[in-house]
């Protein structure tokens, strides 16, 4: 999503409501659609300067924020810029600097829980060390490098990273559990605050947009998209489910009928369609766009879920009710199970025949490469 480095000069608003709309509106702008680096500021001095001019409060001249965040969006965000989103709306690099605040989070957490159940000085062996270090690698593979690959059409490489994320696994559940400890020294548990910190500040400050383009730039090379038609076709299907969350078989008939479209033609992939990524952005476009990127929530929901539960059965197995450290980790359980069931419930919703999310066709824009027909 879109991120603000605090350096753009906010707009002065003349009283509270006008400002409590411009927080509306670039809410809604950043979570609904994506922007452009900047076009939220630029459009909210502009509203600034014609509520100045009218004298009249922003909701009166302007409207609701949503609404407006939803025409600007239509109006000043472009095609091209919208095809590097994906299904979730993230994009490129913005997954993997996420990841890196997540991971700084998760050990800034585990300063906090060594810290209230062992004590200021916490004895650290080479196994739980070397795997505390990895469960920080596979936090950030999982939930940064996987997802910028598969959004950057390199599936195959996706794969590889999934392997390599379940060997990371093994290799965490071993380092804490099987491995004998061996020679131990004892270091200060707010030292994980400030590996916690320097993460969250390296994925605060690392511009997303040249990681992004580390991760694309990878891809199939532009040239070889350009001249060869069966790189473009394999192109648009990895685009489509990557990025898009398309299913391997929707892809496949989208891809097929821009092959028979072509063949009929007998025109260039780029002289009928254009570039690639713009048009795997119009064939998901339509009704079941909502759908798959609910369908991308499952996994990650299923994950927490684990967590949860294993964190309530660790509850239940030792209760020691005169501890403050087990009413703080009652209270984060009624917290997490809260959040849990509300982004179950969400995600039912979509999904359920007839839910929110699944209405008209999962596959693509309502047709395919046929009915989008040529460039221009």
């Amino acid at each position: 999503m879109m991120r603000t480095d605090g350096r753009e000069q906010k707009p002065d608003w003349p009283s509270g409501d006008d400002a409590q709309w411009a927080a509306e509106f670039e809410f809604a702008l950043a979570l609904g659609h994506t922007p452009p680096d900047g076009l939220a500021e630029q459009v909210l001095e502009e509203a600034r300067l014609t509520t100045a001019e009218a004298g009249l409060p922003a909701r009166e001249v302007l409207g609701d924020p949503a609404a407006y965040a939803d025409a600007v969006a239509a109006e000043r965000i472009d095609e091209a810029h919208r095809s590097s989103v994906d299904v979730e709306g993230f994009a490129a690099g913005d997954r993997f600097t996420s990841s890196l605040l997540v991971a700084g989070a998760q050990v800034a957490l585990f300063g906090v829980v060594l810290w209230a159940s062992a004590g200021l000085w916490i004895p650290v062996g080479w196994p739980t060390g070397g795997a505390g270090l990895l469960l920080a690698v596979l936090v950030v593979l999982v939930t940064g490098v996987i997802p910028e690959l598969r959004a950057a059409g390199r599936l195959r490489a996706g794969r590889v990273a999934m392997g390599c994320a379940a060997v990371l696994v093994v290799a965490c559940a071993a380092g804490f559990t099987a491995i004998p400890r061996g020679p131990q020294v004892s270091v200060p548990a707010p030292s994980l605050f400030v590996v916690g910190a320097l993460l969250g500040v390296l994925g605060w400050r690392v511009p997303a947009e040249p990681v992004g383009r580390w991760f694309r730039g990878r891809a199939v090379p532009a040239e070889a998209i350009r001249s060869d038609d069966e790189a473009w076709l394999a192109r648009l299907s990895a685009l489509l489910r990557g990025r898009h969350g398309m299913s391997a078989g929707s892809a496949r008939r989208c891809v097929a009928e821009a092959r028979d479209h072509l063949a009929a033609s007998g025109g260039s992939a780029v002289g009928e369609f254009g570039d690639v990524e713009v048009y795997a952005l119009r064939l998901s476009e339509g009704p079941g766009k909502s759908r798959r990127a609910a369908r991308a929530e499952v996994l990650p929901t299923a994950l927490f879920t684990v967590g949860m539960l294993w964190w309530g059965l660790d509850l239940v197995s030792d209760p020691q009710p005169a501890s403050l450290w087990f009413w703080t980790k009652v209270v984060v359980l009624v917290v997490g199970v809260w959040a849990w069931a509300t982004t179950a419930w969400s995600l039912w919703r979509k999904l359920r025949p007839g839910g929110t999310g699944s209405t008209g066709s999962t596959g693509g824009a309502g047709g395919g490469a046929g009915d989008l027909g040529a460039k221009g």
